[in-house]
């Protein structure tokens, strides 16, 4: 009987140390796939206004400082808009970044848009450490004027107020790919694909 449970605890052992090698072996090959794909950019929903479309444009909007601020339409720098809601944990997460990426571009306003009571405004507000690097605005009318169904949603503006690229921002490296489409002029990971498609369709 000891024999018997022995070699038992001896086959278990085997065995748990080979699913502990495959797992590690597992955990290798995804990370090597998250490398070669790089961050993902910001996902594009197919609603609002198009990539090169002139965006609505709103102004005399009020933000957390009481300063006016306004949304889209000629300016001289390009403009990030980012769409919240006080209840949203994952717009909580991303403030901090959103914060330092507003100190550090100095070629970049952003406006963080929200929807929501003022008492949960005074909330979000109050736990957010948002100072003035940043605009924050209570305002639906422009959510609604963009068809933004879901947050955190980004939107990148030029100067000319023309949309250069929009899409669903669940972390940073999906906020910092709508700059990287602002500079390189592609606009979202469908459009680099699309033109994949095209140029091997057409033999290039």
């Amino acid at each position: 009987m000891n024999t018997f449970l022995l070699i038992a605890v001896i086959v278990l052992a085997v065995a748990v140390a080979a699913l502990f090698l495959m797992l590690l072996a597992l955990a290798r090959e995804i990370g090597r796939v998250q490398v070669r794909l790089g961050p993902l950019g910001a996902r594009m929903m197919d609603t609002g206004p198009k990539i090169d479309q002139v965006a609505p444009s709103f102004r005399g909007l009020q933000d957390h400082l009481g300063r006016e601020v306004g949304v889209g339409g000629h300016r001289d720098k390009a403009q990030l808009l980012l769409f919240t809601a006080p209840s949203c944990s994952t717009c909580k997460s991303l403030l901090p970044g959103v914060k330092a990426m507003a100190k550090a571009e100095k070629d970049l306003e952003v406006v963080i848009i929200s929807d929501g009571t003022p008492e949960e405004h005074q909330s979000f507000l109050a736990g957010s450490g948002i100072g003035a690097e940043l605009s924050y605005v209570d305002a639906r009318d422009v959510g609604i004027a963009y068809q933004v169904g879901t947050t955190p949603y980004g939107v990148i503006l030029d100067e000319h107020g023309k949309i250069q690229a929009k899409g669903l921002c669940n972390h940073m490296a999906q906020v910092e790919s709508l700059l990287n489409a602002l500079e390189s002029g592609t606009p979202s990971l469908q459009h680099l694909h699309e033109a994949a498609k095209t140029r091997a369709a057409a033999g290039l």
